[in-house]
């Protein structure tokens, strides 16, 4: 007979070990959310002050790396030319000479964009867009000594064309990275 029961106590203890271990679980899985919050907080908040930085901040100028003056970006590559490191410098020596006086370099905002032509899969184009905008990041980075965080990097992929795709001319303009500098607008009283 007691064998019999063993199993009933064996069937009990299990159920009341299920039960305290779903109660842990999820009390663990409420401090986890409380957790994450609190570890994202520090990012949202960056977040939120880069979206309002972005809005006190107008275009002051923009440089194209495309094909059209040479090969920048060769098909399926992000390694930049030597080409294009020249005109990364002919920029950067221009936007130095436009700083009106007064204002510093450093409040200046570079955003780094990267595109493809409309060859391959979306999330190629995605990653390859976003590697050519970060090997531009890294040449100002590493080779021009602009601050990290003043460059930015996005990725459009195949998603904003300027040229026509089905065309070899179209897709060598599609395959391009823009660097846009952002400076902070300048309140002028009446």
């Amino acid at each position: 007979m007691r064998i019999a029961c063993l199993p009933d106590a064996v069937r009990i203890g299990l159920k009341a070990l299920a039960g305290a271990t779903l109660l842990v679980a999820a009390s663990g899985c409420l401090a986890t959310r409380s957790w994450v919050n609190d570890q994202l907080q520090p990012i949202t908040t960056q977040q939120q002050h880069f979206q309002t930085q972005l809005s006190n901040l107008h275009l002051e100028r923009r440089l194209v790396l495309d094909s059209t003056a040479g090969p920048n970006f060769a098909f399926g590559s992000a390694a930049l030319s030597p080409n294009a490191k020249r005109e990364i410098d002919q920029f950067l020596g221009d936007l130095e000479g436009s700083t009106p006086s007064g204002s510093a370099a450093s409040d200046r905002v570079f955003v780094v964009a990267g595109y493809t032509d409309s060859v391959g899969h979306e999330a190629y184009n995605y990653d390859l867009g976003q590697k050519r905008a970060t090997s531009v990041a890294g040449y100002l980075v590493g080779q021009k000594g602009l601050d990290p965080m003043q460059v930015r990097v996005v990725s459009y992929g195949a998603s904003k064309p300027v040229a026509d795709n089905s065309t070899r001319s179209g897709r060598r303009k599609n395959r391009r990275v823009e660097i846009l500098v952002f400076q902070e607008k300048i309140a002028t009283g009446s």
